[in-house]
């Protein structure tokens, strides 16, 4: 990952922190909307609402007004157009080294209207000579934000007083709640990305397993949350009888056309080489029909026997979801399966899955397959990057590269 990118990726988890910190902090009901209409942050409170922009700014040397023209403009842009509405607006910032105090000032707005930036020119000319800034300047607040590190012990410490079990926090609660706010950001209609403190601690209390996503992978307690995933899972997988589907999102993952076959033969020589592994796994490809049938040969020439459900150019169902027969060989617990694996492209038959469900279903890669009816299905999201962390976690490999 390119510097660029991890910044940005920093910014959005400084951002999901914060907002976790104000959920937390919040009465029980009141309501705080992720990603809202004005600001990144917004608290629903009978006094008013707070409009809350955050920034992280870690790759600045220091601390310059100029560089905050863009928000303020743009919240001076909705105290203009809202002025009649009880917001208080706050801008909340990290800097490396902030100054120990700092109160946003008339001059400070005035040149904010005075850039020359183009980017900004769009504000300038809609507010310059319009907006009352001695009205607008009390509803004003610059807070600046803690380092990472003492934003993730504030989060930790706010877990833990709202009475999640100090023990629970590290790798549970606290990757939980980093997700479930990164999940509601992405809601498209507003009303569904508004949360309560009541909400988030009574959902967190139902939470047993980990989340395992781009985002809880990207916190520093990476190998941690890993490790506990791996334990978790290993309760199933350690069952002979289960049928487990997985579908991966071949592109979400960096090293799939490297490993994939790889991971699929580990798994079988794991999880189904008993006569007591009755139940046939399913791998369903979310890819190319190209790339699909050349895993399909590749599987093939490792000697992993599968079937696709097709007879001629026909998918069969039923053809597809019989029995794996039987034969006995030579020597006392010999045998061979009539195949081993089968095998869907989702984007062809992918809802097969739904007419003979699984026992668990694992979503490797990235979560877009909300469409399946996944009712009395064991749902295991694995949202990494990569095949051999998959593997890791799902006890195919001892050592966390």
């Amino acid at each position: 990952m390119d510097r660029a990118a991890d910044y940005t990726i920093q910014g959005f988890l400084y951002q999901f922190h914060k907002t976790l910190l104000e959920v937390l902090k919040s009465a029980d009901d009141a309501e705080v909307t992720v990603e809202g209409i004005i600001e990144d942050i917004e608290i629903a409170k009978p006094a008013g609402l707070t409009a809350i922009q955050c920034k992280y700014h870690e790759a600045k040397d220091a601390f310059n007004v100029s560089t905050i023209f863009k928000p303020l403009l743009q919240m001076m842009q909705h105290f203009h157009n809202n002025q009649q509405a009880n917001i208080s607006y706050i801008l909340f910032a990290h800097f490396p080294n902030p100054p120990e105090k700092y109160v946003v000032s008339k001059d400070n707005l005035e040149a904010a209207l005075a850039s020359k930036n183009d980017k900004l020119k769009k504000y300038c000319d809609a507010l310059n000579g319009k907006i009352d800034l001695d009205k607008f300047l009390p509803r004003i607040l610059m807070q600046f934000g803690p380092s990472w590190d003492d934003m993730v012990k504030s989060v930790h410490a706010a877990l833990v007083v709202a009475g999640i079990p100090k023990g629970d926090v590290d790798t549970l609660a606290y990757p939980n709640a980093i997700q479930a706010i990164a999940a509601l950001s992405i809601k498209h209609d507003p009303n569904l990305r508004r949360i309560t403190k009541a909400t988030l601690l009574r959902d967190l209390g139902k939470i047993k397993s980990t989340a395992i996503s781009r985002w809880t992978l990207a916190l520093k307690t990476r190998k941690e949350i890993l490790e506990t995933r791996r334990k978790q899972l290993k309760i199933h997988l350690d069952t002979n009888s289960r049928l487990r589907y997985f579908i991966v999102h071949c592109g979400k993952l960096e090293d799939f056309d490297a490993s994939i076959v790889g991971f699929v033969c580990d798994f079988l020589a794991k999880y189904h080489f008993k006569a007591a592994h009755i139940c046939t796994p399913v791998l369903c490809l979310d890819t190319t029909e190209e790339i699909f049938r050349d895993i399909q040969l590749r599987l093939h020439k490792k000697g992993v026997v599968s079937t696709d459900g097709y007879v001629g150019r026909q998918f069969e169902e039923a053809f597809f979801f019989r029995q794996s027969l039987v034969q006995k060989g030579r020597g006392a617990g010999a045998f061979r399966r009539e195949f081993d694996l089968r095998l869907l492209r989702w984007e062809t038959n992918g809802t097969a899955m739904e007419h003979q469900k699984a026992n668990d279903l694992f979503i490797v890669g990235e979560n877009r397959y909300s469409t399946l009816d996944t009712k009395d299905v064991c749902v295991e999201v694995l949202e990494s990057a990569s095949v051999k962390e998959i593997a890791y976690v799902t006890g195919l490999t001892q050592a966390y590269e």
